[in-house]
This record gives structure tokens, C-alpha cells and sequence, in this order.
């Protein structure tokens, strides 16, 4: 089950990974010179470098307080002794 507390997180991280993608596929078709848009309709270069520009703003915006707030969050490997509850004589 989802935790309502894990829910942010794992959203942000979703829309960073459909950002990414858009970025790849956008250069992709931009590097492949490919002006089809598809249902017969056809995209300027212009229009095409626009839409790759925004959709690399976007995941900047998205991606810059992603990483500081991952970097800002204390990584903890080891367990602190002091917080560890103490077991039972019966352990």
C-alpha cells in the first residue's frame, strides 16, 4: 500500500522521469532533421527547437529542486545505538 507520505516523492520522480523522456525524444527528432508530425501534418525547425527549449526549461525546473532536496536529506547508513530501543531479557 501506498504511504500518503511516500506519495509526493514518488510523484516528483515520475514527472522528472516523463521530463527526461520528452527532452531524449525531442532531440532525437530534432537531430534527425524529422518534420513529420504525423496524421499528415508537417513542424517547422523553428517550432521544433521552441518545443525542445521548453521541454528542457521544464525539466530543469523540475530537476534542480529534486536534487536539493535529495542532497539536502540526511543519508543515514548506520543506526544511531542511542535510538535503537533496547531488546527484552527474553531476546
Amino acid at each position: 500500500m501506498v504511504d500518503r507520505k511516500d506519495l509526493r516523492p514518488r510523484t516528483h520522480r515520475a514527472g522528472l522521469l516523463a521530463s527526461i523522456i520528452a527532452v531524449i525524444s525531442l532531440a532525437v527528432t530534432v537531430l534527425s532533421d524529422d518534420h513529420n508530425a504525423g496524421f499528415g501534418h508537417t513542424i517547422a525547425y523553428r517550432e521544433q527547437m521552441f518545443l525542445f527549449v521548453i521541454a528542457s526549461l521544464l525539466l530543469a525546473v523540475q530537476a534542480i529542486p529534486y536534487l536539493v532536496h535529495r542532497v539536502a536529506r540526511p543519508i543515514h547508513h548506520e543506526a544511531d545505538p542511542a535510538t535503537i530501543p533496547k531488546r527484552a531479557a527474553s531476546d
